[in-house]
């Protein structure tokens, strides 16, 4: 790619802007999705010594209670789910995605790192393995369902989580289809894997997957990051749904789709 492929000409002024220290875009996004494999493994395994650390000996409660630590179902699935999700996005970033920029800026990359490695990645985990987390408050003292019931919906939820990731994980593949490798800006009007109703499908797989892990963890935590998540995906859908309509103009189904969430927005 050369300056006559932008129509530049001899005489025009070229203005170059500092865009700071870069990174890699690929290798910044394995580094983003690393850091709650990392944390939530550490978490799992040093619990005792994180939660002394933290709260105090005297605060901790019943040491013999953390020395042999038996999670609750609600917390073995929602660190299933946590670790299959990121591994997952660690894969997909290796083998999977073409990345049309080259690199993300340092700045950009340190934001990104503090929203999954402190927020998701430090303070989820830190209330999900607390000494004094409660499983199962909400189905039990709210809805005052029997404890044979909540194993069965967890076991709902986690198919529900099984199968909105394979669908994003299909949704990747299929708009990898339009491109033939990195730095490539091709895109095309993906079709498949719920496309048919949402601009985004693989933002509204994803928020669903987070959705059961929210229901599973019941803690204040969890659902705060599933209000941010809604939040950054909600802002990034409508604003790809609007480029598709300025690239594709008449061709593209605006009327038939929503931007997000399929048959509300």
């Amino acid at each position: 790619m050369t300056l006559n492929d932008y129509d530049v000409k001899p005489g025009d002024t070229l203005y170059v802007q500092d865009r700071g220290t870069q990174v890699s875009y690929r290798l910044a996004q394995i580094l983003i999705n690393i850091g709650p494999v990392i944390s939530f493994t550490l978490f799992w395994a040093y619990r005792l010594e994180i939660y002394s650390f933290c709260l105090g000996e005297n605060h901790v409660g019943d040491e013999e209670n953390l020395v042999h630590f038996k999670p609750t179902l609600a917390q073995d699935v929602a660190i299933k789910m946590a670790l299959c999700h990121f591994m997952k996005r660690i894969l997909e970033c290796t083998f999977v995605h073409f990345y049309s920029k080259p690199t993300k800026s340092l700045s950009n990359l340190v934001l990104e790192l503090g929203y999954f490695w402190l927020f998701f990645g430090t303070v989820v985990p830190f209330y999900l393995f607390h000494p004094h987390y409660q499983a199962d408050g909400f189905f039990t003292q709210v809805l005052h369902l029997p404890q044979g019931t909540v194993s069965y919906i967890y076991h709902f939820l986690t198919a529900v989580f099984g199968l909105a990731e394979m669908m994003n994980l299909l949704c990747h593949i299929h708009l990898k289809s339009f491109r033939k490798g990195d730095h490539d800006y091709t895109r095309g009007i993906p079709r498949l894997h719920g496309y048919q109703a949402v601009s985004c499908a693989n933002y509204f797989w994803e928020f669903l997957a987070w959705v059961t892990f929210a229901l599973v963890a019941q803690t204040l935590a969890s659902f705060l990051f599933v209000s941010a998540c809604f939040f950054r995906m909600n802002f990034r859908a409508h604003r790809k749904h609007h480029r598709y309509i300025a690239q594709f103009k008449n061709l593209y189904p605006a009327d038939e789709r929503c931007y997000f969430i399929p048959y509300l927005f």
